[in-house]
C-alpha cells in the first residue's frame, strides 16, 4: 500500500470522490484488520456511527465557543490518524503551504507569529496540536478547524489549512436591571478588580465570567445577596459586533436584623453593638438610651470586619486578651415593613438576616513588667532605655489593652523618626503567665540605621524660587533627617497654598544611600495659578445683592509676596482695597505689610430684614437704624515667629480710620447724639470721628488649609489701644481671643470643627465706645440663623418733641404746640460677647461638601456706664418735666441683656477655585430665641406748660383749677397712653446664600 496519505479531503469532482471512497474502504479493512495493535483503537472503533463515512469529519482539530452558555468544546481527530505514521515513507514529509480561512481584522502576520510550523519545515503533527493550542489560547477567535491535505504536486508536501471565525468584538455593555448601585461604580469596581471587560474589547468569556462574580460581589455590598447574574449577548446586524448584556435580578435587599450575643458577661448587648460600626442600625442617641431609626444593609465582609476589629477590639483593649468571638450563627428571615420606613406610606417585603455571636470572653488580664531591647544582641539602643519606658501608655498593674500598645508603637516611631531612624520597626513580643494573669511585653526594636540629609531638590516649582520653598523647609542640608521636622514642614508649605495639597509621605521621593547613610529628598510640587482674576456676584446677608472684581498674586514673580486688588459694589456696601504682604522682609521671618481700604455701609435695619426673610417685614419706623457709616483708612502691620519650629507669631498692627456717619431717623440720630459718645467727635459725633488704634497680637496657627481645614488647632489673641497718646477721638481698649480647632474622623474622610470666640470692648478717659465699634450679633460670621446684627440689648432713649394739638375753637380748629417726652427704642449693641460653633464637614465630591452645624452665643452690656446721657441733656429734661425725674442711667429692656441665641442646621459648600470664594447656601433651626414685644415707657407732657397755653386761649376747665378744657385733653390723651411697641420676633427658621465661612 502506497505511503501517500489522505485525510478528509473535499473534492468536487466525481473522480475524486470514487478514488476518495475507495481509498476509505481499504484504510477500514486495514484498521479492522490491525485490530488493537494501533493505539487509539478501542477508541475510535467503539462508536462506529459516530465515525462512519457519512460521519467523518472533514477536520483534525476543531475547537468552538458556545455564546451563549459560555462554554468550549474542543474534537481532537488527530490521535486518530497517528498511526499512519509507522510508515517510514512520512519521515519525508513537509509542510508545503500554510493556508488562512476566515481571517477579517486580524493580520496573517499576527498569527503566523502565533503558531511554530514553517513552511518547508518537517511534517509533525504533535507540533500541529501544539500551534491549534496556542491559537485557540489567543482568545481571538470564537471557531478554530484545522484540516490537512496532500500536495497534488510535490510528493510528501502538506497542505495547512487553518479555518477560524473571529471572536466579536463589543461595542457596547448593557445592565439591565440595576437599581442599587450605578454604571460608574459598576466601571469603578471592574477596574480595581482588572476585570478588563470594556467596550471594544474582544468576546472573551473568562472575563465575563469575572465579571459575573464581581457583580454580584458588588451587589452583595448593597444587600442585594441573592441577586443573580445573566450574561447574554445580542448580535449587530452585518457586523462581527455584539451588545453584551447582564441581565440583572436584584432580588430583595437583605437588611441587618437583630443581633444577639451569647456568653457576654463583661459587656452588654448594647456596648458590644455600637462596636459593630457596619452593622450597627442607625440611631438618635438619647442619653442613656438609643432610639433606633433604620437597619443598615447586610454584607458578610462587613460582618466580619466588625467582629475582629469592633467586637474583639473591645474585649482586646480591655484585657480580655484570649477573648474569642466565634463565627455567627446567621438566620434569612422574611420581613414586612413600611416604605422607606416611613408610616402609612405602604408595605413593602423584604429580607432581613438575624445574627446570634457566640463569645468566649476568656480571663482578663493586667499588664506586667516591659523590657525594651535591640533586635540585635550585639548591638544596644541608641536612645536611653528609661526615658522609652516612660513614653510606655501601660504602667504595671494596669488593665491590658491592645489599642495602648498600637499607640506606643506608633509613639515609637515618631520618637525614632526625629533621630533619623527612617527604617526603624518595632515588634511587640507577650508572654502570659496564666496563674498571676498577667502579660509581660518585650519590645524589640530594629533600629536600622541612622541618616543624614545630603540633597533637598525640588520639581514643579516652574514660578517659585527654591528659596521661598527652603525658607519653610525645618531641614537643613548635612542634618538629621527628623521626621517629624519634615510632616511640620509640608504643613508650613500647605499653608502657604502656593501649591496643591501636600502629603508628608507621597509627595517626597527619597532616595537612601546606605553605605554613606544619607538621603536625598526630591519634594514634588504642583503650583496652584499665581494670578487670579475673579468675577463675583449673588447675595449676602449683608451686603444684598452684589457685583464684585478681586485681581489677587498670591505668590508675585515667585517671591512669595501677595499682592491684592478687590472692589465690591452691593446694595448695602461698597468697599475698595489695595493690600500688600511681605512674607519675609530682609531675608528674615518678619511677615509685613499693609492696606488701604474705603469702605461704604449702608444700615436700614427694615429692608436687609426683608432681604434675609425674602419678604417685606413691618418694623415701627420710629425704631429701626437707618444710617450710612462711610469709612477711609490704612493699615500696616509685621509678625515675626517665637521660635522657628513653632507656628506661634508676635504681631503688631497700627491703624488709622476716618468715619462719618449719616443718620436718616430719629433713632439713629438719638443713639449717636443724645448718650455719651457725642464725645467721641465734639457736638454732633457724626463727622470726623478718627481712631488710631495700634494692636498686639499673638497668633498660633496649625490648620491645614487656610479655609477648608480638616486637622489642626489655632488660637489668636489681640489687645488694641485706640486713643490716648496715639492720637484721634475716640478712647477704646478691646480684647479678643479666639480658638479653632478640627480633627479628622472616619478614616479622614470627615472632619469635626469647633470655635470659641469672646470679646470685649471698654471706652476710657471719659469716652465711650461708638455704636458702630459694639457687639452686633447674628448672621453667617457667627449664629447663621438670625439676621445681620439683630443681636443686641435693647434700651430707651428719652428726647423732647413739640407736637402739635389740633382742636375745635370758636367755630374753627385752634392748635397747640405741646412739649412731650418720648422714649425711642434703640439697639445700642453689647460690649462683651461670646460666641461657639460646631461643624462637621463631609467632603462630596471635588470642591462640594456638606457641613451640619450647630451654632450658640450672645451679646450684652456689661458697663452700664456706657448708657449714660448727657448731663446736659437730663437736666433739661428734668426742668421742662420735672414730675418725670428723668436719671442719666439707661435701663435695658428686660430679657434683651445676655439673651442667649441658639442656631442648627445644614449647609452646602463649593470653593470655585476660579473664583476664589467659598458659596454655600445654608438653612438653620433656630430652636432659642427672642420672640416678644418689648414696649417703651410712656410718654409725658408738661402740664404747667399746657395750662398755661389753655389759660391764655381762655380755654380752662371752670370745674378743675389749673386744668385744661376737656375739648383740649381729648388729642392729647393717645399720646400718653399709647406708648412706643416693637415687635422684637425673630424667625423660627431661615434659607440664605452667601460667600463666606463662618470659620
Amino acid at each position: 500500500m502506497a505511503a501517500r496519505r489522505i485525510v478528509c479531503f473535499v473534492s468536487e469532482m466525481d473522480a475524486k470522490r470514487a478514488f476518495r471512497g475507495r481509498v476509505a474502504v481499504l484504510a477500514i479493512v486495514f484498521f479492522v484488520l490491525a485490530g488493537p495493535t494501533f493505539p487509539g483503537f478501542s477508541t475510535f472503533a467503539s462508536n462506529p456511527e459516530e465515525h462512519s463515512r457519512d460521519h467523518k469529519p472533514t477536520y483534525l482539530l476543531h475547537a468552538s465557543l458556545n455564546e451563549t452558555t459560555l462554554e468550549e468544546k474542543f474534537e481532537d481527530y488527530l490521535g486518530a490518524e497517528a498511526q499512519t505514521q509507522s510508515n517510514p515513507a512520512q519521515a519525508q514529509e513537509f509542510i508545503e503551504r500554510i493556508d488562512w480561512g476566515g481571517l477579517r481584522r486580524i493580520r496573517r502576520d499576527t498569527v503566523n507569529a502565533r503558531i511554530f510550523s514553517r513552511v518547508n519545515d518537517p511534517y509533525n503533527e504533535e507540533t500541529l496540536r501544539r500551534d491549534f493550542q496556542a491559537l485557540w489560547n489567543t482568545q481571538f477567535f470564537e471557531d478554530v478547524k484545522l484540516r490537512v491535505e496532500d500536495s497534488p504536486d510535490k510528493p510528501g508536501g502538506k497542505i495547512i489549512t487553518w479555518e477560524v471565525k473571529e471572536r466579536p468584538v463589543i461595542r457596547r455593555i448593557r445592565y439591565d436591571g440595576i437599581k442599587s448601585i450605578s454604571e460608574s461604580d459598576i466601571l469603578d469596581r471592574f477596574k480595581e478588580k482588572k476585570v478588563g471587560l470594556t467596550v471594544e474589547s474582544q468576546f472573551d468569556p473568562t472575563r465575563i465570567k469575572k465579571a459575573e462574580v464581581v457583580l454580584k460581589e458588588l451587589l452583595g455590598e448593597h444587600g442585594r445577596q441573592f441577586a443573580t447574574v445573566t450574561p447574554q449577548y445580542e448580535r449587530i446586524a452585518s457586523s462581527n459586533a455584539v451588545i453584551l448584556v447582564f441581565k440583572i435580578n436584584e432580588g430583595p435587599k437583605v437588611k441587618v436584623g437583630k443581633i444577639l450575643f451569647t456568653g457576654n458577661h463583661a459587656f452588654s448587648n448594647r456596648k458590644l453593638i455600637r462596636s459593630m460600626h457596619n452593622d450597627r442600625p442607625y440611631s438618635v442617641p438619647l442619653y442613656l438610651t438609643e432610639f433606633n431609626v433604620l437597619s443598615k444593609t447586610y454584607d458578610h465582609d462587613k460582618l466580619i470586619e466588625d467582629i475582629e476589629v469592633g467586637i474583639h477590639g473591645v474585649y482586646a483593649d480591655n484585657g480580655y486578651f484570649k477573648a474569642l468571638v466565634k463565627d455567627p450563627i446567621l438566620e434569612n428571615i422574611d420581613t414586612e415593613g413600611w416604605r422607606l420606613g416611613i408610616p402609612l406610606t405602604g408595605r413593602t417585603k423584604g429580607k432581613a438576616v438575624n445574627m446570634t455571636i457566640p463569645i468566649d470572653e476568656g480571663e482578663r488580664y493586667r499588664m506586667g513588667t516591659l523590657k525594651i531591647a535591640s533586635s540585635d544582641p550585639d548591638k544596644g539602643l541608641s536612645l536611653k532605655v528609661d526615658a522609652l519606658k516612660n513614653v510606655f501608655p501601660l504602667k504595671q498593674g494596669d488593665i491590658f489593652s491592645s489599642a495602648k500598645i498600637r499607640k506606643a508603637l506608633a509613639d515609637y516611631g515618631k520618637i525614632y523618626g526625629r533621630y533619623g531612624f527612617i527604617d526603624f520597626v518595632p515588634t511587640p513580643e507577650t508572654d502570659i503567665n496564666e496563674e498571676a494573669k498577667r502579660i509581660d511585653v518585650t519590645m524589640k526594636f530594629e533600629e536600622g540605621k541612622q541618616y543624614y540629609v545630603r540633597r533637598i531638590d525640588f520639581t514643579g516649582n516652574t514660578t517659585t524660587r527654591d528659596k521661598v520653598i527652603r525658607r519653610e523647609l525645618l531641614l537643613d542640608e548635612g542634618a538629621l533627617f527628623d521626621k517629624h521636622a519634615w510632616e511640620v514642614s509640608i504643613l508650613r508649605l500647605n499653608q502657604l497654598d502656593y501649591f496643591d495639597k501636600l502629603d508628608a509621605d507621597k509627595a517626597v521621593e527619597i532616595k537612601r544611600n546606605t553605605k554613606e547613610g544619607t538621603v536625598d529628598l526630591l519634594l514634588k510640587l504642583k503650583e496652584k495659578g499665581k494670578q487670579s482674576i475673579g468675577l463675583q456676584g449673588g447675595v449676602s446677608g449683608l451686603m444684598g445683592g452684589f457685583i464684585g472684581l478681586t485681581y489677587q498674586t498670591n505668590n508675585f514673580l515667585g517671591l512669595g509676596e501677595t499682592l491684592t486688588l478687590s472692589a465690591q459694589v452691593g446694595q448695602y456696601q461698597r468697599t475698595i482695597m489695595f493690600g500688600f504682604t511681605e512674607p519675609y522682609l530682609f531675608d528674615r521671618p518678619i511677615s509685613s505689610g499693609f492696606t488701604v481700604f474705603s469702605s461704604l455701609y449702608k444700615f436700614n435695619e427694615a429692608q436687609q430684614a426683608a432681604l434675609l426673610t425674602g419678604a417685606a417685614v413691618s418694623i415701627n419706623p420710629q425704631y429701626i437704624q437707618d444710617y450710612n457709616q462711610n469709612s477711609t483708612g490704612f493699615t500696616m502691620y509685621a509678625s515675626y515667629p517665637l521660635k522657628r519650629r513653632v507656628f506661634t507669631r508676635l504681631g503688631l498692627t497700627y491703624g488709622l480710620t476716618r468715619t462719618d456717619i449719616t443718620t436718616y431717623n430719629q433713632a439713629s440720630n438719638l443713639l449717636f447724639t443724645q448718650l455719651q459718645y457725642q464725645s467721641i467727635a465734639g457736638p454732633s459725633a457724626l463727622n470726623g470721628i478718627l481712631a488710631s488704634t495700634i494692636t498686639a497680637t499673638i497668633n498660633h496657627n496649625a490648620l491645614n488649609n487656610p479655609v477648608n481645614a480638616t486637622s489642626g488647632k489655632s488660637y489668636f489673641y489681640s489687645l488694641a489701644f485706640t486713643g490716648g497718646p496715639i492720637g484721634g477721638n475716640v478712647n477704646t481698649i478691646t480684647n479678643t481671643g479666639e480658638y479653632k480647632y478640627f480633627h479628622p474622623i472616619n478614616k479622614r474622610r470627615n472632619a469635626i470643627g469647633v470655635r470659641f470666640l469672646g470679646a470685649f470692648t471698654i471706652g476710657y478717659g471719659g469716652k465711650e465706645v461708638p455704636p458702630y465699634s459694639r457687639f452686633y450679633m447674628g448672621g453667617e460670621n457667627d449664629i447663621r440663623g438670625f439676621d445681620i446684627r439683630g443681636i443686641s440689648p435693647v434700651t430707651y432713649i428719652p428726647s423732647v418733641v413739640d407736637q402739635t394739638i389740633s382742636f375745635p375753637y370758636r367755630g374753627g380748629t385752634g392748635s397747640l404746640n405741646v412739649p412731650l417726652l418720648v422714649n425711642t427704642i434703640v439697639f445700642p449693641g453689647g460690649d462683651l460677647e461670646g460666641v461657639g460653633n460646631f461643624e462637621y464637614r463631609i467632603p462630596i465630591a471635588g470642591p462640594v461638601s456638606v457641613t451640619l452645624f450647630a451654632d450658640a452665643g450672645t451679646t450684652g452690656i456689661v458697663d452700664k456706664s456706657a448708657l449714660r446721657l448727657d448731663s446736659t441733656g437730663v437736666a433739661n429734661i428734668n426742668s421742662q418735666f420735672p414730675l418725670v425725674n428723668q436719671q442719666s442711667q439707661l435701663q435695658i429692656a428686660p430679657g434683651t441683656n445676655f439673651h442667649p441665641r441658639v442656631s442648627t442646621g445644614i449647609e452646602f459648600n463649593i470653593n470655585l477655585p476660579i473664583v476664589q470664594a467659598p458659596f454655600r447656601i445654608y438653612w438653620a433651626y433656630n430652636p432659642v430665641r427672642f420672640h416678644q414685644t418689648i414696649g417703651a415707657p410712656y410718654d409725658s407732657i408738661n402740664m404747667n406748660n399746657l395750662y398755661l397755653q389753655c389759660r391764655a386761649l381762655g380755654l380752662t376747665d371752670p370745674l378743675k383749677p389749673n386744668s385744661c378744657d376737656p375739648i383740649i385733653l381729648t388729642p392729647i390723651s393717645p399720646y400718653l397712653v399709647n406708648p412706643g411697641r416693637l415687635n422684637y420676633f425673630e424667625l423660627r427658621s431661615t434659607f440664605r446664600f452667601t460667600v463666606s465661612r463662618t470659620f
